[in-house]
């Protein structure tokens, strides 16, 4: 195989607890998490040496694709040289897991691109390397997630929602960031973002208004999701957000991360 196209899919956690922290600073997470079909795309080809090209949102020195190629070089002692091309859609530092889902894609690819046949499990040990949510997308659909974000585990629920309205208010807000307001706080995710984004305490009531059937903000934050049962409900939430400064997106679940 030469070439390689790759849809790397987002996430909402529909739940999330930090349980306690460990010496070595990590925190200990208790979480469920959705892939869905919110994507980025990349497309891997062999070369004689590594390019990247497309969307370098970051010094090239910090992007997770990178990081992935060489951990995957590190932890097999080889070399890969391909190109990859990023053509992003996924907002970032969302709470929406774009850049792990891209590590994911890239440790994903150079595994069928050259051949490795390693396990799925294989793959998540190498990914929780480059960043703490990478194992997740390696498995991708729905699954609980525990530790420091290397326990996987699958889940076979059915959804409560078929749609999900998603808003991202224009506002950046970096996961070190918010752990570090909470080790200092005390206070939870949600309450730690709305004081650096007050539109997410209000775009969280005027989501409620909608009854939808799930409702909160992903990981780290600023984005919100609500969950519907059909696209007609989802549809009329979304238009009566006309004048929200930020992305709205609607999706759906899906069962893979990366496809």
């Amino acid at each position: 195989m030469k070439k390689i196209f790759c849809e790397a899919n987002a996430k909402i956690n529909l739940t999330f607890k930090i349980l306690g922290k460990s010496n070595s600073g990590f925190h200990y997470i208790n979480s469920i998490i959705q892939s869905i079909n919110l994507t980025d795309y990349l497309i891997f080809e062999k070369s004689k040496k590594f390019q990247f090209t497309g969307n370098c949102i970051s010094p090239l020195k910090e992007n997770l694709i990178l990081k992935a190629k060489k951990e995957m070089e590190k932890n097999l002692n080889r070399k890969f040289s391909f190109n990859v091309h990023l053509q992003k859609t996924i907002p970032i530092s969302a709470g929406l897991g774009g850049g792990s889902s891209d590590a994911a894609g890239t440790i994903f690819a150079i595994n069928k691109l050259f051949n490795l046949n390693l396990s799925k499990k294989k793959l998540a040990e190498i990914g929780f390397k480059v960043g703490c949510d990478v194992p997740f997308f390696i498995y991708g659909g729905k699954c609980k997630v525990e530790g420091f974000g290397e326990k996987i585990t699958p889940l076979s629920l059915k959804n409560k929602s078929n749609f999900y309205l998603i808003l991202r208010p224009h506002k950046r807000l970096e996961t070190k960031k918010i752990y570090f307001l909470y080790d200092k706080t005390g206070k939870n995710f949600f309450e730690i973002a709305s004081n650096l984004c007050p539109d997410i305490k209000l775009v969280y009531q005027d989501l409620l208004k909608f009854q939808p059937v799930e409702i909160g903000m992903s990981g780290s934050g600023p984005s919100l999701f609500a969950g519907f049962k059909n696209y007609k409900e989802t549809l009329e939430a979304a238009e009566k957000f006309n004048n929200f400064n930020g992305d709205i997106y609607i999706t759906k679940p899906t069962k893979n991360a990366i496809i």
